[in-house]
């Protein structure tokens, strides 16, 4: 590292989106010194002001959290997440290089990018989207590798397995089961919940978790050029629904909504996080749920 963190700039893109939040605090615990760029104040699609803020800042480390990160969104508005992770994000590495082509810039993508296995995947297994977010992601990764390359620029990329907490948008399948929960809850009557997908095996983790592996990517030199960020444990979705609900009082019947099924859905999805595995604090994802519904339940 060039110098100590408390003289580092770190520029977080996308600070106040749901995992911005938790980085930033994350962050500046540790010493950063943190600059916030978010919508609607700033747009990574405007490039004048992606260029501007760049110049001014010069900073060390940049962190992008902007995009369109719900694979449900991107497949109601695919042109959108084209737009904002692939143009948006071709708008910053342009604006480093021009401007701060040493700092350290950390790219989140997805495990969406990657082809079906069933097992847990490694960095170097094949990349097959199956739906647009991943298209996207893996659109990304071309384009940082390609920056690499022609200008020689410190870019890690993430593929991120799914993660939760306060906070998140219940358009995420556990925040959306915990609030819909909670609320029956509340009532203290019996009532229905309506649901997608429940036979689906997915990699959760503890947002505060994730954020502390972007952290020490950032300080510490890196053997690769791309991570796995997740727990490299594949929960059932249907079996954290029955725990979700037995933190009820109350009878709860579950109802399969169309509506909230996707086109394409990926039966099986856990990271082999052996590279980041010095890195990772271990949350139990039942206990993020309990927090969560805590949260739900008092507010």
């Amino acid at each position: 590292m060039t110098k100590p963190l408390n003289a580092s700039r770190t520029l977080v893109i996308g600070a106040s989106g749901f995992v911005g939040g938790y980085l930033v605090r994350d962050l500046e615990a540790a010493g950063h010194k943190v600059s916030q760029a978010s919508f609607p104040d700033f747009n990574l699609l405007d490039k004048q002001s992606v260029d501007q803020l760049l110049e001014k800042e010069q900073p060390d480390f940049i962190v992008n959290l902007a995009a369109i990160s719900s694979v449900g969104a991107s497949w109601k508005a695919p042109i959108d997440a084209v737009e904002v992770n692939i143009r948006g994000t071709l708008h910053l590495l342009d604006a480093i290089q021009k401007f701060c082509p040493s700092a350290k810039t950390l790219l989140i993508g997805s495990a969406e990018e990657y082809a079906h296995k069933d097992s847990p995947l490694k960095e170097t297994d094949p990349l097959e989207a199956s739906n647009p977010y991943g298209i996207t992601k893996i659109a990304q990764e071309n384009f940082a590798e390609l920056y690499r390359k022609k200008y020689g620029m410190n870019i890690i990329c993430t593929r991120s397995f799914n993660h939760t907490g306060v906070g998140q948008s219940t358009a995420f399948v556990l925040p959306s089961f915990v609030k819909q929960v909670a609320d029956i809850d509340k009532t203290g009557k019996d009532g229905k919940i309506f649901v997608g997908n429940l036979t689906a095996f997915r990699d959760f983790s503890d947002v505060r978790d994730v954020v502390k592996v972007y952290r020490f990517l950032l300080e510490n030199d890196n053997e690769f050029n791309v991570y796995n960020v997740g727990s490299g444990k594949a929960h059932k979705v249907g079996d954290l629904l029955s725990f979700i609900i037995s933190l009820s009082q109350v009878k709860i019947e579950v109802i399969q909504d169309p509506e909230k099924m996707r086109p394409v859905d990926l039966p099986y999805l856990c990271a082999d996080n052996s590279r980041i595995a010095k890195f990772w604090p271990g949350t139990d994802i039942h206990d993020t749920i309990r927090v969560m519904f805590d949260y739900f339940r008092a507010n």
